[in-house]
């Protein structure tokens, strides 16, 4: 399990999954090891195997947050959002002040076109941390597909006061300045 914990640090992802299928096989219900597994192979796109190693780790432990939270991720690269709503929701059930589940769960919202409630989940995001410019970016996105360009604007405004090199913050601020005719 700690050589597969190495490994992957390495990005050396095919000899980690090695690694935890050997610890795998002498202790089958090593919750981190099918869990960690799971994360190779979401880094290797093996998706749906990646899947069925969080949902083996969340058979065991229903608790644990970043099988949740990294599902939900997951699911989300393979447009499932409906799916990774709930991995979210459960996540955040568990950690309920978590900023990075707070925000992806927006992202999910938006995708799923509720850009009411996605706002509401990134405002919730912002709540706990102000200067989070991932969650300002998102926020600004779904106000743009509100037709609500100064306030996309202004979010993009603040999320580049943090993060200068946030280039899609960038482009994104002139998408909002043509959609306000400030050519």
């Amino acid at each position: 399990f700690n050589r597969g914990n190495t490994l992957m640090e390495l990005n050396r992802f095919e000899d980690a999954l090695a690694s935890y299928d050997r610890a795998l096989a002498i202790r089958p219900d090593h919750v981190m090891a099918l869990y960690n597994r799971g994360r190779v192979l979401n880094a290797l796109k093996r998706f749906d195997e990646a899947l069925a190693g969080y949902d083996s780790a969340l058979a065991i432990n229903p608790e644990l947050f970043e099988a949740l939270f990294n599902r939900g991720n997951m699911l989300m690269e393979m447009n499932r959002f409906e799916d990774a709503l709930a991995s979210y929701d459960r996540a955040l059930a568990i950690q309920p002040d978590h900023v990075m589940a707070r925000n992806n769960r927006g992202s999910a919202l938006n995708a799923l076109k509720r850009f009411g409630e996605a706002l509401a989940g990134y405002d919730s995001a912002l709540a706990l941390r102000p200067d989070f410019a991932e969650a300002l970016f998102n926020r600004g996105n779904t106000l743009m597909e509100l037709n609500r360009f100064e306030e996309a604007l202004a979010s993009y405004d603040r999320a580049l006061a943090i993060r200068p090199d946030h280039v899609m913050a960038r482009n994104n601020r002139g998408s909002a300045l043509n959609a306000l005719k400030r050519f």
